[in-house]
């Protein structure tokens, strides 16, 4: 579920809807609605409140998964209350939820008594806004709000029965569980590791590959490794991660999966492969073009750009100003050199991958260090150089 601000995307990924009724049939009841819209971060408070209480047994659900499903919920019953279309991004969400749920081992009761919660959050909220004078249009609408409140209960049982049964005829709810143990849970020390290996079918001392897809590649990479049981797949909250014991000269950096992903190898024991997955989650969301994975070496110096940028607005200001006032193609040979010279550190190489004379890339990177004042034959100023120039995409790709 996704948290809303009031008008616009959050810093934690929101997404921004516009509520609009258009010409209501039934003022009354839409002034209701649009005034609880306004307020519906209130309704996301009073679920969570209420959710506290309910115990979902051993399943680990990441508090972040429960807010978003809260907020996307609430908006979702808003809409339909108001007789409007949903946004794309929550047509699918009864089904999306339901089968989240399935495979973090959530009990179906348990999971419905707190679906059952919305209805007492959404009368309260409507209560609050209506007041005294618009009591009599909230009663008369008791049956939309319950309609919408049921129909999503009635839709959430099914899809999760789908999704169970699913997870059974393919043998992986069980290691949906142990994955999503091994991801949310603080693993107590060496004997849990082991005995989660174990079940996992691993060694929990060997040497793991780890990647990262986003939402846009998801379901290629889902497909892809469906039938590879020794492939580990766990998704969680727009993000899906694989693993697997690393082998030599099979790697996946050598065998290329096809899709783009964040890519983090010779991962140290199963206990390091969940920050070793959020590493490479940073990388996957770093932009690059074509299907390729994505490893510190290619991005680290985009991101140390991006983070000199937020604490040093205007970092790479200076560089890239000066780098504009050449000609394109001027720049585009000076990227170039720095790219090649940055990565090898040797003239005889670059002049090798560019297929041009030494005395070239010398003046080339003369020519460079005339433009943008810094020397890249000077490791301290070459740093510096390099992470500015990152933010180049004829630099990066």
């Amino acid at each position: 579920m996704t948290a809303h601000d009031r008008g616009a995307a959050t810093s934690s990924g929101a997404t921004f809807r516009e509520f609009r009724p258009g010409l209501p049939t039934e003022p009354e009841w839409t002034e209701l609605l649009e005034s609880l819209w306004k307020e519906r971060s209130l309704l996301v408070s009073d679920f969570l409140e209420r959710f506290a209480g309910i115990s979902y047994g051993e399943a680990l659900v990441p508090t972040d998964d429960v807010y978003r499903t809260a907020a996307d919920t609430m908006d979702m019953f808003l809409f339909q209350m108001a007789g409007l279309e949903l946004p794309p991004d929550l047509q699918a969400l009864p089904r999306e939820v339901a089968a989240r749920r399935a495979r973090q081992g959530v009990p179906l009761d348990a999971f419905l008594e707190a679906i059952r919660n919305d209805f007492r959050v959404l009368w309260k909220g409507l209560e609050r806004v209506a007041g005294v004078k618009g009591i009599g249009v909230l009663v008369a609408n008791m049956d939309r709000v319950l309609d919408v409140v049921e129909g999503y209960v009635s839709s959430i049982q099914q899809a999760y029965a789908e999704e169970e049964a699913r997870l059974a005829r393919n043998q992986q709810l069980y290691r949906q569980r142990l994955l999503s143990r091994l991801f949310n849970a603080e693993l107590g020390g060496s004997a849990e590791v082991q005995d989660l290996a174990a079940a996992l079918g691993v060694q929990a001392t060997g040497t793991f590959e780890v990647l990262a897809v986003t939402s846009e590649s998801m379901a290629q990479a889902q497909r892809q490794f469906e039938a590879d049981h020794r492939t580990y797949a766990y998704e969680n909250t727009g993000a899906l991660y694989l693993f697997r014991q690393q082998r030599k000269e099979r790697t996946w950096q050598q065998e290329g999966p096809g899709f783009p992903a964040g890519y983090v190898p010779g991962v140290e024991g199963l206990a390091a492969v969940p920050a070793a997955a959020a590493s490479a989650l940073v990388l996957a969301q770093q932009k690059r073009t074509g299907a390729r994975l994505v490893t510190m070496e290619d991005a680290w110096m985009g991101i140390a750009g991006g983070h000199l940028e937020q604490k040093f607005p205007g970092f790479s200001a200076p560089i890239r100003q000066a780098l504009d006032r050449c000609t394109p193609l001027e720049r585009q040979r000076l990227l170039q050199v720095a790219r090649s010279y940055g990565r090898t550190g040797s003239i005889k190489e670059t002049s090798e991958e560019l297929f041009c004379h030494r005395n070239t890339v010398v003046n080339r990177l003369h020519s460079l260090h005339e433009v943008i004042g810094l020397d890249l034959t000077v490791p301290a100023e070459a740093a510096r150089a390099l992470v500015a120039l990152s933010r180049y995409s004829e630099f990066t790709d």
